[in-house]
């Protein structure tokens, strides 16, 4: 398998929920937890947290570095310059960008985008029944970030690592299209750390399954979800940035049409 780095996105100055990946869950912040999920997918050989030189986040780099925990400090508000910067320095073929807001990212979803992209030579991954249970984890060809960041100049891209070009452009490139297994497909619930409703969602998560001895699957998560349906009640009335909301509406069905060039299907050992 070719060269796969993990780079999560990290800050302290949310403006939602400040200091949220610090935030406590099961004796460990957020942050941690992110990392050492990160680190059970096979095909990532490198997780690395990237922040910023902003004073803001001397506390989590102080953490990071207490427990040798791979960092990088860049720019501030251009989050795709601190991905540059990492891939440049460490030349891999794909990149995981994980958002450091959803401890509950999975690494076997992680290995399975990795596959699919490696077996078609694709440059990006398209999932039409997602769900909220696949949210913070996406692998792309490292050559698209490159791309966007040496032909586009907003500053939307630069916050959001290239997200805007890549909604607004799928004609302009290869699409693999990856089928997750219906047992994992959880729709109409919220996953991801903005506000206060949704730690306490966390909390209780890692509570009822976090172990030192158990490695928290993501079916795992899934399941109790499922089974004890009041818990997505918590933060069901919290919503995403109208950022998010307008992309999604807008060019669903233009990336449900768009070509692909393959079809992956789920594969619990990819």
């Amino acid at each position: 398998m070719q060269k796969t780095i993990a780079i999560i996105q990290a800050r302290m100055s949310s403006t939602r929920l400040p200091g949220k990946v610090m935030l406590d869950l099961a004796g460990k912040p957020v942050i941690w937890h992110v990392y050492n999920r990160a680190l059970h997918s096979k095909y990532v050989s490198e997780v690395i947290v990237a922040t910023s030189k902003d004073k803001s986040d001397d506390e989590l780099v102080e953490f990071l570095k207490a427990n040798s925990m791979n960092y990088y400090r860049g720019s501030l508000d251009n989050v795709l310059e601190r991905f540059m910067d990492i891939i440049y320095d460490k030349k891999p073929k794909y990149v995981a960008r994980i958002t450091a807001d959803c401890p509950h990212i999975c690494p076997v979803w992680i290995d399975n985008q990795i596959s699919a992209l490696s077996l078609f030579d694709a440059d990006v991954v398209y999932c039409e029944n997602v769900g909220c249970a696949f949210e913070g984890a996406g692998v792309i060809k490292a050559d698209v970030l490159d791309y966007i960041y040496k032909n586009t100049n907003d500053a939307l891209n630069k916050e959001h690592v290239g997200a805007i070009y890549i909604t607004q452009n799928p004609d302009k490139l290869r699409i693999v299209e990856v089928c997750p297994k219906d047992s994992l497909i959880l729709q109409n619930c919220r996953l991801t750390l903005d506000e206060k409703e949704d730690y306490e969602l966390y909390k209780i998560i890692y509570e009822k399954l976090y172990t030192q001895k158990h490695f928290m699957y993501l079916e795992d998560i899934v399941n109790l979800l499922k089974s004890n349906p009041q818990l997505t009640n918590i933060n069901k009335n919290i919503q995403h940035k109208p950022l998010n909301i307008e992309l999604q509406t807008k060019y669903t069905d233009i990336w449900k049409n768009a070509k692909k060039i393959g079809k992956f299907f789920w594969q619990d050992n990819p």
